[in-house]
């Protein structure tokens, strides 16, 4: 509210100042710029860039990286135990009262200790440790999977308020128009003051309800560059979301296995568990090989028949542990307490991440109904103040009757805008649950820095149909449409959406291509593509996206071997396509019979650390380059 109110009074004050005045205050504003060195926060372009900041400056993200590296550290010490040590002890002795006694003065001991057997509890303390760095570095996924979820939200709630904010003023513009032809109409004796009156209580109102989207929508950008540290100006749509789960049971069953909350659970009984070995292993004796060598300067005694300074000594050292005031049989019982602890809070965990999962799914499937529910409540009710405006004319309605319908059709617009974001949001949160938006699931991290964003790419592998209502015309700057709709014959379940009545909506003006290219309206000849043998219905992974092709055919070169060894000889391809007015270029592997064959293939590549994504080749681009018959290998 603050902000536009403060750039209304800039533009009163523009105006006024005249052009010489408005270039004084620009040139002041970039000189101070300057002087102070002030830097304006980056601007965001897509989801991808938002989620790439979000990555990057998020201190939950970063606590979670801290905590893995700690418990790396934990590792190596844990290792320390079992290795040998080397001990060295120095002294130096100088009489100070009296007389010397003999000409002892240094004195240099030095031991080494090899550990040869500690009852398990060295190995068992490694393999805890290792299970608890395995906790932590899933923890860092159920992180980033939480930042995510953040991001998203906050992304479509920007979305949401500008468009309730273009509703509120469009609505508050046709009061306006209304009120004043009310007035007119009282004028000349056609209405009466109480019409009036309704007429201007609905433009008040109409005017609080600007003010209110006004200040959500600040809140809303407010929100988002907490998240994610950039502006809010211009979002692009968001992307599709694919893979959704046919059904409730489905959904559970997944998040029990891939949700990292449990895996991180799991992961961390492992370590409880091996924790009680090597609790257990401490009550045990110990051997050791002990070798030690010593110089000091005194003559030996003549009965020893050795006045070297120098000597040595190896053997053995065993340690019983007879009786430690308790401390060994406690810490055995701590162990065990703290083991059925992480195995308890395993089960608690799956019964609530199974019931989260089937409640989410629920809400996906009735947040996708009331958009559809809303599109029809939307073109209903502008049919019907079409019709009271009409009836308005031959005066069988009344100006009340014209009032409510232009307020019924407002508020449907509103709550379809609402339900279209609380549908996203809500197939978001379903994902999440099921382990889906991580880092290597959304192509950001710090391996996807040569990955291009673009607001066509499928950033998560299925998606509930959602359309955006008929665009207001309204004084503030149009907004393209942010709710992507999904063609279920893309989808790589069957029926993974039950069918709903087609909805034609409203689409920015720039038409995009199967081909992802802009159509040209002067024909120009066209170089000569390779023939690949794909075809456009078949799957692909796509391995990265760069701005110059020879990048391209350089990264294939350096990812060729470990790709042909994951997932057996493939045929690499090259795409061309545009992205921001630029030619990209995209890397990909293939084909694929199924969805299924490519998704295990990329899932093997991920766990190799190769950022990847399965898309069909119709979706990639202009073919541009092929492999070599050296390259080339037969589809799984």
């Amino acid at each position: 509210m603050k902000k536009y109110n403060q750039f209304a009074a800039s533009r009163e004050v523009s105006a006024k100042c005249g052009r010489r005045s408005v270039r004084f205050l620009v040139t002041a504003g970039w000189l101070a710029a300057i002087f102070y060195n002030i830097e304006s926060p980056s601007k965001a372009e897509d989801l991808t860039q938002a989620l790439q900041a979000a990555y990057q400056r998020s201190e939950v993200i970063a606590n979670a990286v801290a905590e893995y590296e700690a418990d790396l550290e934990r590792v190596t010490i844990s290792r320390a135990d079992g290795l040998p040590e080397l001990n060295a002890n120095l002294n130096v002795n100088e009489a100070v009262v009296g007389p010397r006694m003999g000409p002892n003065l240094v004195s240099v001991q030095a031991e080494v200790t090899l550990p040869l057997y500690r009852g398990g509890s060295v190995r068992n303390q490694i393999k805890a440790a290792e299970a608890q760095s395995d906790a932590s570095n899933v923890g860092k996924r159920a992180a980033e999977a939480q930042v995510f979820s953040e991001v998203v939200s906050a992304y479509a709630n920007v979305i949401r308020d500008r468009q309730i904010l273009a509703l509120s003023r469009d609505n508050f513009e046709t009061l306006s128009t209304t009120l004043k032809a009310t007035r007119a109409r009282f004028q000349a004796r056609d209405l009466t003051r109480t019409d009036v009156a309704q007429a201007e209580s609905r433009v008040a109102l109409a005017y609080g309800e600007v003010q209110t989207a006004e200040a959500n929508l600040v809140e809303a950008m407010e929100e988002f560059q907490r998240v994610t540290g950039m502006q809010a100006d211009v979002l692009a749509p968001l992307p599709l979301l694919r893979n959704m789960p046919p059904d409730p049971e489905t959904a559970a069953a997944e998040a029990l296995e891939e949700n990292p909350e449990v895996l991180a659970a799991r992961a961390v009984a492992e370590a409880r568990r091996y924790e009680w070995r090597a609790a257990r292993g401490r009550a045990l004796p110990s051997v050791s090989a002990v070798a030690n060598g010593r110089y000091g300067n005194v003559a030996q005694a003549p009965l020893q028949g050795d006045t070297s300074p120098f000597g040595a000594t190896v053997g053995f050292s065993v340690n019983f542990p007879l009786f430690q005031g308790s401390r060994t049989s406690a810490g055995i019982r701590e162990a065990n307490i703290r083991e059925n602890q992480a195995v308890l809070t395993i089960r608690d965990l799956e019964r609530t991440l199974a019931a989260r999962a089937r409640s989410e799914y629920a809400n996906w499937q009735a947040t996708s109904s009331v958009v559809v529910a809303s599109e029809r409540a939307v073109a209903a009710a502008r049919s019907a103040l079409a019709g009271v405006r009409a009836e308005s004319d031959v005066g069988t309605r009344t100006i009340l009757d014209i009032l409510n319908a232009e307020q019924e059709l407002r508020n449907a617009q509103v709550q379809l805008v609402t339900a279209q974001r609380d549908s996203y949001v809500a197939a978001f949160a379903l994902l999440t649950t099921m382990g889906r938006t991580q880092a290597h699931h959304l192509g950001v991290g710090q391996g996807a820095t040569e990955l291009v964003p673009e607001p066509e790419t499928d950033i998560v592998a299925g998606s509930a149909s959602v359309s955006i209502i008929d665009a207001p015309a309204t004084a503030a700057p149009p907004i393209a449409d942010p709710w992507p709709t999904l063609a279920v014959e893309e989808m790589p379940i069957a029926a993974a959406v039950p069918s709903q009545p087609e909805v034609q909506p409203v689409r920015p003006e720039r038409q995009m291509t199967p081909a992802g290219r802009t159509p040209s309206t002067a024909s120009s000849p066209q170089p000569a593509r390779p023939i690949t043998g794909i075809e456009p219905t078949q799957w692909v992974i796509q391995l990265a996206a760069f701005s110059k092709e020879a990048s391209a055919r350089q990264h294939w070169e350096m990812v060729k071997a470990e790709t042909t060894r994951i997932v057996g000889r493939t045929l690499p391809v090259i795409t061309s396509f545009r992205s921001a007015d630029k030619e990209m270029f995209r890397l990909a592997v293939g084909p694929f019979a199924d969805f299924e064959a490519a998704e295990a293939a990329c899932h093997d590549l991920r766990v190799g650390r190769q950022n990847c994504i399965v898309r069909r080749f119709s979706t990639l681009g202009q073919p541009r380059w092929t492999g070599t018959q050296s390259d080339t290998g037969g589809a799984r």
